[in-house]
């Protein structure tokens, strides 16, 4: 099984990545990898960082969507040998961000446009390079308000000390969660949104969250069985 995990800035995927990890290989004994992308040090991440860090300019709407897709997707085909050692192994991956986080370049165009973005990211990556479709994803949905007020915590090595174009677009993160949410609503079945926020207006813990992720993988266990 290959499952992606997709989400927004600050939504927690890292962290829940290693809980699934954890919960797969050792609660379950299934063997099981992880990978994030982008690979900031791989030759295709050093454009994706460069980009991010707006050295082709700092409007993140300057640069055609199929442009801006391109070097996530060289990124991910770059590593697809060692993925699919993986599965040839009858390994399960847990991705830290997979072929959809390509949301953020959709998520630029005006909503009309979305479908046949979505339609040309799939063919691209999918059929013409043979990146392998994920078997499911699950979006980690957080208000693009926390996202936003969050963005100068936790900053990564390849930021630099201060937020990357995306996450300095207020705009663009109310998008992105929009199009992860088209997303989900095309193929419910290789998908679940799993929404963070409590019913009175509060931020779930990271176990709480955990505790509707285990849900999905069981019910894949025991697909599988």
């Amino acid at each position: 099984m290959l499952i992606a995990v997709e989400g927004a800035d600050k939504a927690g995927k890292h962290t829940q990545v290693v809980n699934m990890v954890d919960y797969l290989n050792v609660a379950h004994s299934i063997p099981t990898e992880t990978l994030d992308f982008p690979q900031y040090k791989s030759y295709w991440g050093m454009f994706i960082k460069d980009y991010l860090n707006g050295k082709f300019g700092d409007n993140t709407r300057t640069l055609p969507a199929e442009y801006t897709m391109l070097p996530y997707a060289l990124d991910r085909a770059a590593h697809m040998p060692q993925i699919k050692k993986w599965v040839q192994a009858n390994k399960w991956v847990v991705f830290d961000r997979y072929t959809y986080s390509n949301a953020y370049s959709i998520a630029k165009l005006p909503r009309e446009q979305w479908n046949d973005k979505i339609n040309h990211l799939e063919e691209m990556e999918f059929n013409q390079m043979g990146i392998i479709r994920p078997d499911y994803n699950i979006y980690l949905y957080l208000p693009a308000e926390i996202s936003y007020k969050m963005r100068h915590e936790g900053l990564k090595a390849y930021q630099n000390g201060k937020p990357d174009i995306h996450e300095n677009d207020f705009k663009l993160l109310e998008d992105v969660a929009d199009v992860y949410k088209t997303l989900a609503a095309r193929d419910p079945k290789h998908w679940t949104v799993v929404n963070e926020m409590k019913p009175d207006g509060t931020r779930m813990n990271p176990n709480e969250v955990f505790a509707q992720i285990r849900l999905i993988l069981d019910g894949m266990i025991s697909r599988t069985k």
